[in-house]
């Protein structure tokens, strides 16, 4: 989907009826010109809100562009809406008409594409609740494991972790909302407006505008690639995650593994599998794929899984080529077939995966800091350890130094 400076003035026009809330967020939908749908998450992130409530919108709705009217709230729920929106590879947009402060903005850099116009989101200092009873010891390990977990979300957002050192330097009271600049220079934006594209209200009270600018769009390989990672990740989140991508990843007839079959029949065998083994970590082995793309993209790789279902007490790892031919116009998967190259026979850990990360681990921290592909070796690697979490697996143990850190089963 392309988003103009029309659909801009839609939302601003749409939002500036509906006033700031002070609870937990709601999804809302405005439908633009073509039926198309836009969420609109509104109201403060609390600590209850659950992503999951996105995945139905999209699933229901099959909308593709998100934005927001908040002033912030919970960080770890903003995160985590974040990486739904990723997970599910929707995309970001942000106007100065409403608002995306302090929590937001770490919700809309999940956006797989992300534009935003000057002055509309804001960043300042995270702060605690006030019935947050911490002697100085506590605050300053919080402060610290808060300050940890939000650089390592920028880093897996493809943000310049730099971000947070302008946020410290604002305090909780104020707001600094980012010039256009900077947004591109931190990469809380990814994309820049060409010309000339109309966009009318299907809805709401906005007139119809008929100069804009859509959004360059990257090249249908780097699509293809970022749609492949998307999809595996979001196979590797919790099943309604992992389902609401799947919702809207195929066509309405798919060749499956060699027979032609529908939608929905995809989707209760995907479902079926899911319930199966609701602990999945899948990771494409890094420089594995490859794509060729023409009026349709073939997509090609292998990748390493491990699954567990803790109900039956079972496991599962391997390793398995996947080809998928997908549709960049309409972002559907339209073909999918692959095999199983090999299965580790009563694997009870997940040791390929684990693999993965160290291999990555060892590029980020052995790189240049000045090198682009170190950054992506530390984005990859912080992919993976998502997925080991996912899984049930955790790094390192209290009071251990950072050499002594290994993976290990959490609890164990």
């Amino acid at each position: 989907m392309r988003i103009g400076v029309g659909v801009w003035s839609l939302f601003a026009g749409f939002l500036a009826v509906i006033p700031h809330a002070h609870a937990a967020v709601s999804i809302e939908k405005l439908q633009i010109q073509g039926g198309e749908t836009v969420l609109v998450v509104r109201g403060e992130f609390e600590f209850g809100d659950r992503p999951e409530a996105l995945s139905a919108a999209v699933a229901q709705s099959g909308a593709r562009v998100v934005t927001f009217n908040s002033n912030g709230g919970n960080v770890h729920a903003a995160m985590a809406f974040g990486r739904t929106i990723r997970a599910l590879g929707l995309e970001t947009v942000q106007l100065r008409a409403a608002e995306c402060a302090s929590a937001c903005a770490l919700a809309f850099v999940g956006g797989a594409r992300r534009t935003a116009e000057p002055g509309s989101i804001g960043v300042h200092q995270s702060s605690f609740s006030g019935d947050a009873a911490l002697d100085g010891h506590e605050a300053v390990a919080a402060v610290q494991a808060m300050t940890a977990e939000i650089m390592t979300y920028l880093i897996e957002m493809g943000v310049d972790p730099k971000l947070l050192q302008l946020s410290l330097s604002i305090p909780s009271s104020d707001i600094r909302y980012l010039t256009a600049g900077e947004m591109t220079q931190f990469g809380v934006t990814t994309s820049v407006p060409t010309t000339n594209q109309t966009v009318t209200a299907a809805a709401g009270n906005s007139p119809p505008m008929k100069q804009g600018s859509t959004i360059a769009a990257p090249s249908e390989e780097a699509r293809a690639l970022r749609f492949i990672a998307d999809y595996h990740d979001a196979w590797s989140r919790a099943n309604p995650e992992a389902m609401g991508f799947m919702n809207t990843a195929y066509a309405d007839s798919v060749s499956f593994y060699g027979k032609t079959v529908s939608r929905d029949d995809v989707l209760k065998e995907k479902a079926a599998f899911a319930e199966r083994w609701p602990q999945r970590a899948y990771s494409v082995k890094y420089r594995s794929e490859r794509v060729v793309c023409a009026a349709t993209c073939t997509v090609s790789g292998v990748v390493e899984w491990f699954a567990h279902s803790l109900r039956r007490a079972k496991s599962s790892s391997g390793i398995a080529d996947f080809s998928l031919i997908w549709d960049p116009s309409t972002s559907r998967i339209m073909s999918e077939t692959g095999k199983v190259l090999a299965v580790d026979r009563k694997a009870r850990e997940p040791a390929r995966i684990i693999s993965q990360w160290h291999d990555q681990n060892g590029d980020c921290r052995g790189g240049s800091g000045d090198s682009d592909e170190t950054w992506k070796a530390c984005d990859r690697r912080e992919a993976i350890g998502a997925k080991l979490q996912a899984v049930g697996w955790c790094f390192g143990r209290d009071g251990e130094a950072g050499y002594q850190m290994e993976w290990h089963a959490c609890g164990r």
